[in-house]
C-alpha cells in the first residue's frame, strides 16, 4: 500500500509541475515573475510552516542583531525568491540568448576567459542564492562549455525536465551519484571546460568541516580535491537578483592556497576560502539564500 501511495504522490508532483510549467509559458514573462510568482511565494511563506520556522531559526542564529520584524521580512522574501526561481526556470524554453543577455550580466567575465586560456579547466564555486540556474546559462552563453554537478531528482520525469532545461542552454549535467562521475569530471577539465559545483549545503557526500557564519558546517570537499590534484583554476560565481527581473553573476578569484605538504589540510583551507566568499555574499543578500535548508545538521561528533 505504501508503494502505491508513494508512486501516486510522485505522479501527482510530476504532472502538477509539468502542467504548471506549460501554463506559465502562456503568461507574459514579466507578469509571471513580478506578480504571479510573488503571490505564490507569499502563499508558500504562510503554508510551508516547517520551512518557515527553519528559515527564521537559522536567520536568528546568524543575525542576532536583527529584529523579529526584520527576520520576518527576510523570510518572506526568501520564499518569494524561490518562487521567482521556479517561474524563471519554467520560462527557459522561451528564453533565447538575446533575452538572456537582456536580463542578466556577468561582472568580471574576463576572469572566466583568462581561466579558460590556461587550458586546465575551471572549477566554478557557487551557491543556492539568487537564481543559480541563470548563472550557469549566462556563463554558457559566453561560448564557454559549462558542466554542472547535480543530484538526480528522485522523480524521473521531473529530473528529465530539469536536465532538458539546462542542456537547452548549453549546460551539461554530470550526475553526482553516477558510477562514471569521476571520469566525466576529469575529462571535462582536460578539455578545458568549466565544472560548476554548489557547495553551500550539508549533503551526504565527502566533505570537511569549515566555519560558516561562525559555526562548523559540513561542506562538500570534491571541488577542492579536484583543484589541488589537477591544477584547475578555482573561480567563484554567484548570482545576485537585481531590480524586478534582472540578474548579475559576480565572478571573483582565482582562489588559491599555498601548498603545506599536507593534502588534507590544503583541502580544508581551500574549502574554507570558498565558503567564506559565499558567506560574505549571503550576508549582504540574505533574502536570496535558502535559509530553510538544515545547513548545520551534521555535528562534528556525528558519523557519516
Amino acid at each position: 500500500m505504501k508503494k502505491i501511495i508513494k508512486k501516486a504522490r510522485r505522479k501527482f508532483y510530476y504532472y502538477g509541475a509539468f502542467i504548471a510549467s506549460k501554463i506559465i509559458l502562456f503568461l507574459p514573462y514579466r507578469f509571471s515573475i513580478d506578480v504571479i510568482s510573488v503571490v505564490f511565494g507569499k502563499a508558500a511563506y504562510y503554508f510551508a510552516v516547517g520551512a518557515r520556522i527553519k528559515a527564521k531559526r537559522n536567520l536568528k542564529r546568524c543575525f542576532p542583531q536583527k529584529t523579529k520584524k526584520e527576520i520576518c521580512v527576510i523570510t518572506k522574501n526568501i520564499f518569494i525568491n524561490q518562487a521567482k526561481n521556479f517561474f524563471e526556470l519554467a520560462n527557459f524554453p522561451r528564453i533565447d540568448s538575446a533575452f538572456l543577455r537582456s536580463i542578466s550580466s556577468i561582472e568580471n567575465s574576463h576572469l572566466v576567459k583568462e581561466g579558460i586560456k590556461k587550458g586546465k579547466g575551471i572549477l566554478f564555486v557557487s551557491a543556492h542564492t539568487g537564481n543559480w540556474e541563470i548563472t550557469a546559462a549566462a556563463v554558457a552563453d559566453m561560448g564557454v562549455p559549462v558542466n554542472v554537478v547535480a543530484k538526480k531528482i528522485y522523480i524521473d520525469g521531473l529530473n528529465d525536465i530539469l536536465v532538458n532545461y539546462r542542456t537547452d542552454k548549453n549546460v551539461q549535467v554530470i550526475l553526482r551519484d553516477a558510477p562514471d562521475t569521476g571520469r566525466k569530471l576529469l575529462k571535462a577539465l582536460k578539455k578545458g571546460e568549466i565544472i560548476a559545483m554548489l557547495i553551500d549545503q550539508d549533503t551526504n557526500v565527502p566533505g570537511v568541516f569549515v566555519d560558516f557564519f561562525g559555526k562548523p558546517a559540513w561542506t562538500p570537499s570534491g571541488l577542492a580535491v579536484l583543484a589541488l590534484r589537477t591544477g584547475a583554476e578555482v573561480l567563484v560565481g554567484i548570482d545576485q537578483r537585481i531590480d524586478k527581473y534582472g540578474h548579475k553573476t559576480v565572478v571573483s578569484g582565482p582562489l588559491t592556497v599555498e601548498p603545506s605538504g599536507n593534502l588534507d589540510e590544503d583541502i580544508v583551507n581551500l574549502t574554507q576560502k570558498a565558503s567564506s566568499v559565499l558567506e560574505d555574499h549571503i550576508r549582504k543578500y540574505p533574502e536570496q539564500w535558502v535559509w530553510f535548508h538544515e545547513r548545520w545538521k551534521t555535528k562534528k561528533t556525528g558519523k557519516r
